[in-house]
């Protein structure tokens, strides 16, 4: 590929906060956890931060941030674009300007949407001159856009605006899968060259605290990283206090440096302007709990299996009574889920369902009969407040922060003991005033935090800290 020197692909806006939202540009699935705290504090930045802000992504080829188009980076907050960075493997570098294709597409690619690229590249250049239709095709090449309907083509200039310019005065929010996403080493040194302001988006430490807890693949991975995070941070947002000691203790207990921390609340509310949908057919004038969560050891899972088949064996539940997980798959369940469809005890008494939208879950929130949370540790518990916010009975474990964020309206349990688990489950299901009491204490004891509210917090904490370090 040839170079030629110029300073065009540089930003020259007028911003010095930046908001990454590389995660939330190349998640194409349902929002959950930190994939829905990205994208609902991101598409807020520019209403509630005081500095004047854009979004931008970190691209790994290139070692490079790059400042989004407001459109582009608009469509993909809204879940209506996003992009596989794989497919643009060549970004334009810092006053460098390519000749040819910046996100380059394969020959598969070309060939499977050849119709589409015609019909496009028509529509782009039909009052052009030749010459003009050849500049354009060496200067605004074509990219791949994810959309729920399908692929799109853009315009590389419809998607970014130029290379974020590095200096002291550049503050950069992070807070995406950054262990999947970034090279954090490679970051620090930037940061060690340019000086600009890394802030990072601290979810939780499991990983250092509960490494038994982690994917073991990704255990040496995360420990590697925030190893790097620590010494690459200017400032922590955590989202609970909790999270905010681990992480301070942490510091503390291996003599590394001081980072300046502080903690805001998330929001709880789902999206309201949502389409009415049905539940299945198979919960549908059934009574259900519900927990919603990926399935993996620390959620605790197998609590709930064991305490729900244990209530069904002692003739506590009535037949119609089903358990109803909501989530993906995660690592290490195989043996649960196998265990639960060859269970003739749990056979049809047990539902999974995956990818479901927004308004199916909140379909779902609205005819459990209670919800559970039996997870071992949690930075939050994000799940949970959804769930007292829309005033649910709630059963939950006492471990992480889910007393801190619960506080008085759930009913706590150890999430290790099961006959404990399968009482109150047996109970929740046959007592009508249980039911009504804990929805009444989510109803009264907890004030629910909306993402707008959320997001006042968080810009609010940033905004101070960036003008004190001034």
């Amino acid at each position: 590929m040839i170079f030629v020197e110029s300073n065009d692909n540089v930003y020259s806006g007028a911003m010095t906060t930046y908001f990454d939202i590389t995660t939330t540009m190349s998640w194409g699935g349902p929002q959950v956890g930190i994939t829905r705290v990205e994208r609902e504090i991101a598409k807020r930045a520019i209403n509630y931060s005081k500095n004047k802000i854009a979004h931008c992504f970190y691209h790994k080829s290139t070692r490079l941030y790059y400042v989004l188009n407001s459109e582009f980076a608009h469509s993909v907050l809204n879940h209506d674009w996003w992009i596989e960075l794989s497919v643009a493997q060549n970004l334009p570098v810092a006053g460098l300007r390519r000749e040819r294709d910046l996100f380059p597409l394969s020959l598969d690619q070309r060939t499977k949407n050849k119709g589409r690229l015609i019909k496009l590249l028509n529509n782009l250049t039909e009052n052009m001159s030749l010459d003009e239709v050849l500049i354009y095709r060496n200067n605004s090449p074509l990219v791949p856009v994810n959309t729920p309907s399908g692929t799109v083509f853009l315009t590389v200039d419809k998607i970014i605006d130029g290379v974020l310019p590095l200096n002291g005065d550049a503050w950069i929010v992070n807070g995406g899968l950054d262990w999947e996403h970034k090279d954090i080493r490679d970051i620090r040194r930037l940061k060690a060259k340019y000086r600009f302001n890394y802030v990072a988006i601290l979810y939780d430490i499991i990983p250092l605290l509960f490494p038994h807890y982690v994917v073991p693949f990704y255990v040496d991975l995360l420990k590697r990283y925030f190893g790097e995070l620590f010494w690459t941070a200017d400032f922590g947002l955590c989202i609970s206090s909790t999270t905010r000691c681990d992480v301070k203790a942490h510091l503390s207990d291996w003599r590394m440096p001081d980072l300046p921390l502080s903690d805001w609340q998330l929001g709880s509310d789902l999206p309201s302007s949502l389409e009415s949908t049905r539940l299945p057919k198979s919960l549908r004038g059934r009574p259900f709990l519900l927990y919603v969560s990926t399935i993996e050891p620390r959620k605790s899972h197998r609590t709930i299996v064991e305490a729900f088949e244990r209530a069904v064996m002692d003739g506590k539940l009535s037949a119609e009574a089903v358990c109803v997980f909501v989530g993906r798959v995660g690592w290490n369940s195989e043996n649960l889920l196998q265990e639960i469809q060859n269970n003739p005890n749990l056979q049809d008494r047990i539902i999974l369902m995956s990818g479901v939208s927004d308004e199916m879950l909140l379909e779902l929130y609205d005819n459990a009969r209670f919800v559970v949370f039996p997870s071992r540790y949690e930075g939050y518990g994000l799940s949970l407040v959804e769930a007292m916010a829309l005033g649910k009975a709630c059963i939950c474990g006492d471990a992480g922060s889910l007393r801190e964020v619960g506080g008085d309206a759930p009913l706590y349990i150890d999430p290790i003991d099961i006959p404990a688990w399968s009482k109150a489950i047996s109970m929740a299901f046959s007592d009508d005033e249980m039911v009504a009491s804990l929805s009444l204490a989510s109803k009264t004891l907890y004030e629910p935090v909306t993402w707008d509210q959320s997001a006042v917090q968080f810009f609010d904490r940033l905004d101070r800290h960036i003008e004190t370090s001034e």
